[in-house]
């Protein structure tokens, strides 16, 4: 593993982005900014961390094989990676779709992928990952946020979860690469938040409820209305209450 460690930076993936157009970074490699002064998360989301507390990473792969129609398949990776690690010290773990990892239904975990191409394949993927360790104390519009010290008591070492996080996510990666697509769905669903539930949703509408079908290939959800429609959408459809 190939350590960049940043001490004060807006986020990790922003820093990763930025060294990847003055640079080659070799694959495996992983920016670590100690204090981002602009975390992100999917689409407008800020992603709030305590600097020296948490992990702020961003891991640097480079999936040239992935065609267009597989390449969810790195984001359930990804997710179930973090997952993995997560699992290991806390009971309760489930993924949100779209990429967030929950404690007892709390956010533990965030992942943002963004990639840089080259024609129509991902020449880099950039792969944000927060994760709260010591932090015990959110702000009050952070109600469900949770770390690991909140749900274990012990306090972490993060070092040492670098490297068992990043051991973790390459082993995902791996799974990838072998094509074990019925493997990963399989354990996605496996722990997918609210699966065969109603729950709620938002989108320009408003708000409704509807039973989580499944996750499919594409990264789109999979919804069954209360009126028994079924319908798929985007990320950037609805957003998951």
């Amino acid at each position: 593993m190939e350590l960049y460690r940043i001490e004060k930076g807006s986020s990790s993936n922003s820093v990763a982005l930025e060294m990847l157009e003055k640079q080659d970074i070799k694959e495996g490699s992983v920016i670590w900014v100690n204090e981002q002064t602009g975390g992100r998360g999917q689409g407008s989301n800020k992603w709030h961390s305590e600097a020296g507390k948490n992990l702020t990473v961003s891991i640097i792969l480079k999936p040239h094989f992935l065609k267009a129609e597989d390449q969810f398949y790195l984001s359930k990776a990804m997710a179930l990676a973090v997952a993995d690690y997560t699992g290991l010290f806390a009971s309760d773990v489930s993924i949100k779709w779209f990429n967030d990892i929950l404690i007892h239904g709390k956010k533990v975990a965030g992942i943002l992928i963004e990639n840089t191409w080259q024609g129509n394949k991902i020449k880099d993927s950039v792969i944000g990952i927060g994760l709260n360790l010591n932090q015990d104390k959110f702000p009050a519009d952070l109600p469900q946020a949770i770390s690991l010290i909140m749900s274990t008591g012990v306090a972490f070492h993060l070092e040492e979860s670098l490297k068992m996080l990043y051991s973790l996510v390459m082993t995902r990666y791996l799974q990838v690469k072998d094509k074990e697509f019925s493997l990963l769905d399989k354990d996605y669903h496996k722990i997918l938040f609210g699966l065969s539930e109603k729950k709620k949703f938002y989108n320009e509408g408003g708000a409704f409820e509807a039973v989580i079908m499944e996750v499919e290939p594409s990264g789109f959800i999979r919804l069954k209305h209360n009126d028994g429609r079924i319908a798929s959408y985007g990320m950037h459809d609805i957003r998951m209450l």
